[in-house]
């Protein structure tokens, strides 16, 4: 699907949308099953990541607010002089017809959920170590070190909600109504029965989110705005932690999650996040004593190797040298 029309849906869902441009979206939608069914995903994924960015009481006003816009200009239609007008229209509410459906079932789950005390079940993985946990419903989600996952205790009979700081591979298992969502800061990851790696650590200035099999939509929240992003095996989305820019681009999947069988892999990558990547391989504190070497950027892969085998190569592309003392290590 075009970008163009991604754009579209969001300015709709924003109410930020021209007549002309409203016009073009719903010929758009009308085109096809695919188109319709695409339109269908892009609002499933904005609804997921509602449930974390909006409350209630917000949506139930945006939907009224539309479904009154549509009311409003459905009595326009019935005066013979405006039957282009009437054809423009009849497409919206065809669509809304699908938006509704999404939309109040949705509402209608938030509000019973507001009446119910959640608990949640946190699982924190430390530096040095991996660790597996499998979900109630079958999933598979792979810690890497130095990371956290919450979820409900009743994770596997509602919403499958996953709130994530750190670093994990995900597997997750395919429920055709039953979305699995991943939280990390402003972004919200939805997940349509696919494989992925996210890595969302608080000390990078960058969030990056990997396929490997299947298909997620990520949108993340800019202000008041949302965006969307849907990725497809072999893509990856970085997000700037900064200004919330996003990149997209082609990459080999199964080397960025290559870290679950003790690999390292990093591609022009600046020293000060190497650094961070083998603190927490490791469980080691490491000192750049020369502010020059923070931005020096390296490329290089390990296979299962030691500290001192990692730490030799390193020093030696960047032009340092370092000491270990104990499990703290200075380069200079």
């Amino acid at each position: 699907m075009e970008q163009h029309y991604y754009t579209l849906i969001e300015n709709y869902i924003n109410k930020d949308i021209s007549n002309e441009d409203l016009n073009d979206l719903m010929t758009w939608v009308d085109i096809s099953d695919e188109n319709q069914h695409t339109f269908r995903e892009v609002l499933k994924t904005y609804e997921a990541a509602d449930h974390f960015f909006k409350n209630t009481q917000q949506q139930q006003k945006s939907w009224t607010t539309i479904q009154q816009h549509i009311s409003k200009n459905q009595n326009e239609t019935i005066f013979p002089e405006k039957k282009t007008i009437k054809l423009f229209w009849l497409k919206i509410v065809a669509a809304i017809v699908i938006i509704s459906s999404i939309s109040l079932l949705y509402i209608n789950f938030q509000k019973r959920d507001l009446n119910e005390e959640i608990v949640y079940n946190e699982i924190y993985n430390p530096k040095g170590q991996k660790r597996l946990v499998t979900m109630p419903d079958g999933s598979n989600i792979y810690l890497n070190g130095d990371s956290k996952i919450k979820y409900a205790q009743n994770f596997d009979t509602k919403k499958r909600i996953v709130y994530l700081e750190g670093e994990a591979f995900f597997d997750v298992q395919h429920r055709k109504n039953q979305p699995f969502i991943v939280y990390t800061g402003k972004v919200s990851t939805t997940v349509l029965g696919t494989s992925f790696n996210i890595n969302s650590y608080k000390s990078s200035k960058n969030l990056s989110i990997t396929v490997q099999t299947g298909k997620v939509g990520v949108v993340v929240k800019n202000g008041k705005e949302k965006h969307v992003q849907f990725l497809y095996p072999n893509e990856q989305l970085n997000i700037s932690t900064d200004d919330l820019v996003m990149t997209k681009k082609n990459v080999d999947a199964t080397e960025i999650d290559s870290w679950r069988v003790y690999k390292m892999v990093f591609y022009d990558k600046p020293l000060s996040e190497i650094i961070q990547m083998i603190e927490r391989e490791y469980d080691v504190d490491i000192v750049l004593e020369r502010a020059s070497l923070k931005d020096i950027k390296l490329t290089a892969k390990f296979d299962k190797s030691s500290v001192r085998q990692i730490l030799d190569v390193v020093t030696q592309l960047s032009n340092s040298k370092y000491k270990i003392y104990e499990k703290k290590v200075i380069i200079y």
